[in-house]
């Protein structure tokens, strides 16, 4: 017979075990920390591998199904932590176990080929070429800001060209191998393909159900999105193409804006604004890299070698480390850090919340649904394009607020092509559930690329496709991201109804100390005990739904100039937060192996000063 309680402490410890060196190993590969980069990709997978077997083994399944059928056993009765530890482990298993031996061999085997696929994209000579300086190295980060800011169309063109390089490179280096067995690991399992097996693991949910909510968003931002498009057209000196859309649309605004968003300030923006939303990180212990560097990974992350979690009367607090790769001195830099902080900081923010009796309910795996988490980052992001948020906290470095006449062409510019911009993300979604539904016979480069550029047109009506061809995107690639992008186009709708609950009994967002005390119990204390919809309805009164967010998109620049031209007449109603911020973590800034920062004795101000010295010193050099 099971003891159901020393099944749970065995569990909850050896999960704690696994997940921190998987998690650890992660961001020293992903950093670029380990002198031998190939040997630290395999350790990382190793631990990867090793986390998994606990997982997707179905005898612990069974064991815990029997242990909560038989309870306590001689220790008495559970607790109600203790059951409700047990449920969530039951969750959790059920979200990973793999009941047939060559189904979790494919699965180790699909490790070891991302390990080698990530190997050659991470030796890749990616950049751009130059028709005066030939070729330069540019990571993507880079390649990915010039389509928005760099005025030379030729240097935009071959920046573009520069990211479809990423794709020639993974369908060379064993992508569609990696495809084939992911397949045959999902169908295994019962699952139409990987994408199916993938997504009712995370979500609770199938393809089919998932999708249903993208194609109502879809039918809906149709006919606002070729307009805009048209509108371009008409009024454009050059033809729009995929490396001219986002300059024509963002490039004037994100150069007039630029000043008012100083790197140097990103990290105390960050660490005031959260304070005056009323979050803290409970204690938790904060890692943050923040600048592109050769050898790094080119997305920006979050995620948590340590879970919040409790036992008995003690709490574990979280530990986190977040990344993004920011360019000191390139055009819009300051922006992307202040956003990436506000949306990886959102993320460290929930799991640091966490409040369960067992670790299985803080990490950032399924069954924690993506759609959920990437609506906590993605409503705090949301807060910097508001025209409130920048009339208050918007500033240059010295001081000068950002002139309302640059706020409303911002609000203007970006509601103009909303509904495209969503469609963008979409295609994405589109694109890789279509690679998964290809017969394996058809799955060779040719015919991939077929079809993302089929999908690319018809969701973004260019010619030449995407401005960010999908291959390019990193989450297509590796195993705890693949079919996944769907939660980002359902986080959008998440937010909408969030940000509408919020504004509809409040009146604002910019600096409402409601917000954060609210999200912590409505949304970030229960872990992933409850889906994504209930816990969604659980603050709004709404289950999740497509509605609210078609609604914004469609809306007209008009309406929407007149609600932020209200919401700015509301601000000097809205008080500012007054003396010290008090995060509640300790915060280390670092640049891999070099320490930047360190939240002391002197508080957010000695922070945020360490901070901007350290960055003033890159800028200057990069002149």
């Amino acid at each position: 017979m099971t003891d159901a309680r020393a099944l749970l402490q065995e569990l909850n410890h050896t999960h704690a075990r696994l997940h921190t060196a998987k998690e650890d190993a992660f961001w020293t590969a992903k950093m670029g920390l380990a002198p031998d980069a190939a040997a630290a990709r395999a350790d990382y997978a190793e631990k990867e591998i090793a986390l998994q077997r606990f997982l997707q083994d179905p005898q612990r399944l069974r064991a815990v199904r029997a242990a909560r059928a038989a309870g306590g056993n001689g220790g008495g009765p559970l607790s109600a932590d203790e059951q409700v530890g047990l449920a969530g482990w039951e969750r959790t298993f059920a979200s990973h176990a793999i009941e047939s031996a060559e189904a979790r061999a494919l699965f180790e085997e699909a490790v070891a080929l991302e390990a080698k696929l990530a190997g050659a994209r991470g030796a890749m000579q990616l950049g751009y070429r130059d028709p005066e300086q030939g070729f330069v190295p540019a990571s993507s980060v880079k390649l990915a800001a010039m389509l928005r800011a760099e005025p030379r169309e030729a240097l935009r063109k071959a920046a573009w060209e520069g990211l479809r390089s990423i794709e020639g490179c993974a369908l060379e280096n064993g992508f569609l191998e990696l495809v084939r067995l992911r397949n045959r690991l999902g169908r295994l399992e019962g699952a139409a393909d990987y994408y199916d097996w993938k997504v009712r693991r995370a979500e609770g949910m199938s393809k089919a159900e998932v999708f249903a909510l993208l194609d109502e968003l879809e039918a809906r931002t149709r006919e606002a999105a070729q307009r805009s498009l048209s509108a371009l057209r008409a009024r454009s000196e050059v033809a729009v193409t995929p490396w001219s859309v986002g300059f024509l649309t963002q490039g004037d605004v994100t150069r007039a804006q630029d000043p008012y968003f100083p790197f140097a300030l990103a990290v105390e923006r960050w660490a005031r604004g959260f304070a005056a939303l009323g979050i803290d990180y409970a204690g938790a212990k904060l890692v943050l890299d923040l600048v592109d560097r050769a050898g790094k990974h080119e997305n920006g992350f979050m995620h948590g070698p340590e879970p919040a979690w409790r036992e008995g009367s003690t709490r574990h607090r979280a530990r986190i480390q977040f990344t993004a790769n920011a360019v000191p001195g390139q055009v819009g830099s300051g922006y992307r850090a202040t956003q990436t902080l506000f949306h990886e900081g959102g993320h460290a923010a929930h799991f640091a919340n966490v409040d369960m009796p067992a670790p299985c309910f803080g990490q950032e795996f399924a069954p924690t649904s993506v759609a959920f988490a990437e609506t906590q980052s993605m409503f705090l992001d949301s807060l910097l394009d508001d025209a409130d948020w920048q009339a208050r906290w918007a500033r240059t470095r010295q001081g000068e607020p950002m002139p309302q006449a640059l706020i409303e062409k911002g609000v203007a510019d970006r509601q103009a092509f909303a509904a495209w911009q969503a469609r963008a993300m979409l295609t994405v979604c589109y694109a890789e559930r279509a690679i998964y539904e290809l017969p394996e016979a058809e799955l060779t480069p040719e015919r991939v690329l077929d079809v993302l550029r089929a999908t690319e047109q018809r969701l973004l009506f260019l010619a030449e496709g995407s401005p960010r061809p999908v291959l390019a995107v990193p989450h297509l690639l590796a195993d705890e991201s693949s079919a996944y992008y769907h939660g980002y186009v359902m986080a959008e709708m998440g937010v909408a109804q969030t940000r509408r609950h919020f504004l509809d009994r409040d009146g604002h967002l910019v600096d409402n100390p409601r917000i954060g005390p609210e999200l912590r119990e409505a949304y970030w204390r229960p872990g992933n005990s409850r889906r994504c919809s209930e816990l969604i309805e659980a603050l709004t009164g709404q289950p999740l739904g497509a509605g609210a967010l078609a609604d914004e998109l469609v809306r007209s620049v008009d309406e929407t100039l007149e609600e932020e031209r209200a919401a700015l007449r509301r601000l000097p109603s809205i008080p500012q937060a007054q003396g010290p911020s008090d995060l509640r973590a300790e915060v280390r800034i670092v640049h891999g192996a070099e320490l930047v920062a360190e939240l002391g004795a002197g508080g957010v101000d000695a922070l945020g000063r360490d901070f901007a010295a350290w960055i003033d010193r890159l800028e200057a050099a990069s002149k």
